[in-house]
């Protein structure tokens, strides 16, 4: 192991994003039934940093589509249904766009291949560590000033290849402070499919003084996992516990009758036994509870054969968290190793719940899936609490939950049906919304979710796998802001044209009020200051046309919708990915 302080060899830079430049990885998430998925490869061309951003272009009223606000809602009632029209025009995107002159001060700090700092006045933007999606830790330093990262990088050591951790601390500025190494990790053996022999997660508590590292080394066709406690504020990495091995499931034979007659007279089966191809493994997941004191870690191990459907098996562990942070007794967690197959969406979803959405499908995938979601529960002993179902077989696909840890309160988006549920973490009871594709306000459901200040988390570790969540809470929690897409893509791109940002009242449900986009947005997140960001695709317009346009991030007024200020040169890679943790 090694330390590093004072200079971390990183530079920082005011700049635009963009440019050339070669291939990077990364992972996005389906959203609703496949948002971008015909077109990601004319689409998300690759890119790097390029010159600094500082055009100053004119504004050209022409171009933003959002019509002319409604008057804000009192939030409670039940508004009759209008009509909604918006349409786009492709033009390229000017760097920054200001429709009504007004200059707000601010930061938005955002993730592409690196942390950038967006100043809001200016457009400068201000490049700290790379960092990325998906593998990386980026959040709020728990001195309440700048970020810290928990990052990752490629490294050789007595020629095998290795994963440096390294813990980088960035002022309010953007501009790196510090940089750490706590942990050089072997990562040599890989799979057929090319997966690292190492995969890794992180989660943080304590305000952000204190994490767990959770580690999944691959041994043959099994992986050993491991977790280790993190000192933020110190920049160490505590002493490793084991918490088990993981094993890939065996083949069970297959086949038909042989025509040789069994037992009575009967053909008897003849079987064959299934080449595998290779295993790999979803995880190590972790999830760290509110309060600190314990913290839950799983993984999906599957078995891919020749021919016929993959089998898998989920591994679980609950592991008692001592007054330092550091583990202590682990046991197994057998209702955690319940969790349905593919079922990513886990969290907190209050100090006292675990809770998870899940697609219900058969573990070999075997039986189709029909439009019935499951939410589950489980106490901090690792007892199930609960499970409750959501049918929903008309559009099918909810998009990443959205936690209200606060009020226990679980709100879940259909992004293409235009449905709304909020699930009590405790009850189990359900309200639902569904919204009419061209309705601007809409009637709700019986007011509830609680009365405390709303404290927001997504269905993730620290480490930002889902990354491009589409419904967001204020942070009053007096509105729900979210994505809507049309439910086919456009014959020219593939893309999934947007139906806006639906504002929707956090307690009745009700559609408040719906604004029309300045591109084809993403994601959606709240701002402080009551400012409402969205991330936008490069390449295609709103109702996704083919467009010579960079990835943008715009600015609406979280009450009326109004477009304060656009970023429109912000690269040609994925949408910048903006840090709430």
């Amino acid at each position: 192991m090694t330390e590093r302080r004072g200079d971390p060899g990183f530079t920082v830079a005011t700049q635009r994003l963009g440019g050339d430049g070669g291939p990077r990885r990364s992972r996005t998430r389906r959203i609703g039934l496949a948002l971008v998925v015909g077109a990601s490869a004319a689409i998300f061309t690759i890119a790097w940093l390029g010159p600094r951003l500082s055009d100053r272009p004119s504004f050209d009223v022409a171009f933003f589509a959002t019509p002319t606000p409604t008057a804000a809602a009192s939030g409670s009632g039940s508004p009759a249904a209008t009509p909604f029209d918006g349409s786009s025009n492709a033009t390229p995107l000017p760097s920054i766009t200001r429709p009504d002159g007004a200059v707000f001060s601010g930061q938005v700090p955002i993730v592409t291949d690196a942390f950038h700092l967006l100043d809001l006045a200016t457009g400068d933007i201000a490049t700290g560590p790379p960092a990325r999606f998906g593998r990386d830790a980026v959040f709020r330093s728990a001195t309440g000033g700048g970020w810290t990262c928990v990052c990752f990088g490629d490294g050789v050591q007595a020629f095998q290849q290795t994963l440096i951790a390294r813990i980088i601390g960035i002022d309010p500025a953007g501009s790196v402070t510090d940089a750490t190494d706590i942990a050089v990790l072997p990562t040599l053996a890989r799979g057929l499919d090319m997966q690292p022999g190492l995969s890794t997660d992180v989660d943080i508590f304590d305000g952000g003084r204190r994490g767990i590292l959770a580690t999944a080394n691959r041994e043959g066709d099994a992986w050993r996992l491991k977790i280790s406690p993190i000192d933020v504020s110190g920049r160490r990495l505590g002493a490793s516990v084991e918490l088990g091995v993981a094993d890939a499931p065996t083949l069970e034979p297959v086949g038909g009758p042989s025509g040789r007659p069994g037992p009575g007279g009967s053909a008897a089966p003849e079987l064959t036994v299934l080449e595998s191809v290779d295993a790999f493994i979803d995880g190590p997941h972790i999830r760290v509870s509110p309060d600190g004191r314990v913290a839950f870690v799983w993984a999906l191990v599957q078995r891919s054969p020749s021919d016929g459907p993959s089998v898998g098996a989920v591994h679980a562990w609950r592991i008692a968290l001592n007054a330092d942070g550091a583990p202590g007794k682990v046991t197994d967690a057998p209702a955690l190793a319940r969790l349905p197959t593919y079922c990513g969406a886990v969290g907190f979803a209050a100090a006292d719940r675990l809770a998870w959405l899940c697609q219900l499908i058969s573990d070999d995938g075997s039986i189709p899936f029909e439009g019935s979601w499951q939410v589950g529960t489980m106490d901090l002993e690792g007892r199930p609490a609960g499970v409750t179902r959501i049918d929903h077989p008309d559009s099918g696909y909810f998009d990443a939950p959205l936690f209200d840890r606060a009020n226990g309160q679980i709100y879940i988006w259909d992004p293409t049906g235009l449905t709304i549920v909020r699930v009590d973490v405790h009850s189990l009871d359900v309200q639902q919304a569904t919204f009419d594709p061209l309705a601007t306000t809409s009637a709700g459901v019986e007011p509830g979710g609680g009365s405390t200040t709303p404290d927001w988390h997504d269905a993730e570790s620290a480490v930002s796998s889902f990354g491009f969540g589409t419904i967001a809470g204020s942070l009053d929690g007096s509105r729900l802001y979210a994505l809507g897409f049309e439910t086919e893509g456009t014959s020219e791109s593939g893309a999934q044209p947007s139906r806006g940002v639906f504002a929707i009242d956090g307690s009745s449900l009700a559609l408040l009020d719906r604004w029309a986009p300045a591109s084809l947005y993403m994601s959606v997140s709240a701002l402080p200051g009551g400012l409402v960001a969205a991330t936008g695709v490069a390449g295609v317009t709103s109702d996704g046309q083919f467009a010579p346009w960079e990835a943008s991030l715009t600015v609406h007024d979280g009450t009326d919708g109004r477009i304060l200020v656009r970023f429109g040169q912000l690269g040609n890679d994925l949408p910048p990915l903006v840090v709430d943790h």
